[in-house]
């Protein structure tokens, strides 16, 4: 496999940024709408001697769900960008980069869809 240029790391880098956050918007905003799971269920987590129950990450794929709405818009973006404009992915990037901190304010709870307020 090809190496990657840094103008690409930067590109999969915000990406993931987007997405991890996106996750973790979504695993905030879930559990207040959806039941509890069952004691059953494979969807405790661990950690330092700590349980800590998540929704299946298949929930937060949802069509409303911020986490497909990030993915959506982002490929979305990548599909009008041409990989030899530089000057375009550069500004994509500064403009993602621009969103994700949008993102992570604490006031933001889902990204995308209509909200019901």
């Amino acid at each position: 496999m090809a190496r990657l240029s840094g103008l690409q790391k930067d590109v999969l880098a915000l990406y993931r940024s987007i997405l991890r956050e996106a996750v973790r918007k979504d695993r905030k905003a879930l559990p207040s709408s959806t039941p509890p799971p069952s004691s059953s269920s494979n969807n405790n987590v661990e950690i330092n001697n700590r349980s800590i129950s998540h929704p299946p990450f298949g929930q937060l794929l949802s069509i409303s769900s911020s986490t497909a709405y990030a993915r959506d818009q982002f490929r979305k973006e990548a599909l009008v960008v041409r990989r030899s404009d530089f000057k375009r992915v550069e500004y994509k990037i500064r403009k993602g980069k621009k969103q994700l901190e949008l993102l992570k304010m604490p006031g933001v709870d889902l990204v995308g869809g209509a909200s019901g307020r």
